[in-house]
């Protein structure tokens, strides 16, 4: 889709977050694994970590209590379905629980889903504006270091932060336009320990 596209900048000089590079990664993982994109990650990340209630099931197939997204439009919380993907995919769309997603954070705190070396070069900067390591957005140092991500679209906000010096892991998630939550859970962030 991209080939023929001329380079946004020379490689090295900025960067910027692409969903369409994390559309990429789910692709090498498929070739690299030989496996799809979910079920890899149903084996090797959900499975792990005992998240049960996490998938990226299409949209026409039921799923107890998955939530409903709403956006504003003319100053009214309308029902949103057209910007949600038919299916989630390795950049995003999937659906969790705020449950499933502690035990994401645990599962990577504990070295349950990466070793702690493997998780310390990923946590930490690995780009020109030093905000982004390897999936992960970061910030601080010391007691204040934070790692996560979050992200969003009209009618889902989804915030996930761990700070690993203080023990603590952070999730918000709201069936709402972005920034509702990420507002949210920064706010309580910046304040611990309460």
């Amino acid at each position: 889709m991209f080939a023929d596209e001329p380079l946004a900048f020379p490689p090295g000089s900025k960067d910027q977050y692409s969903n369409y590079a994390y559309i990429l990664l789910g692709s090498v993982i498929e070739a690299v694994s030989g496996q799809s994109y979910y079920d890899y990650v149903d084996t090797h990340v959900y499975r792990v970590a005992g998240m049960t209630a996490t998938g990226s099931l299409p949209e026409s197939t039921p799923v107890p209590a998955r939530a409903n997204a709403y956006t504003r439009v003319d100053g009214k919380w309308t029902l949103e379905t057209a910007s949600l993907p038919w299916r989630g995919t390795s950049a995003g769309g999937g659906y969790s629980t705020v449950g499933d997603l502690l035990k994401f954070g645990e599962a990577l705190r504990t070295g349950k889903l990466l070793p702690p070396a493997v998780l310390a070069t990923a946590t930490a900067p690995q780009n020109t504006m030093a905000w982004y390591g390897y999936g992960f957005m970061v910030r601080g140092q010391g007691r204040e270091r934070v790692y996560g991500h979050e992200g969003g679209a009209p009618g889902a906000n989804a915030v996930f932060y761990v700070l690993p010096e203080q023990g603590y892991v952070l999730v918000g998630l709201s069936s709402v336009d972005p920034e509702a939550m990420g507002n949210v859970v920064n706010f309580v962030a910046n304040r611990l320990p309460l």
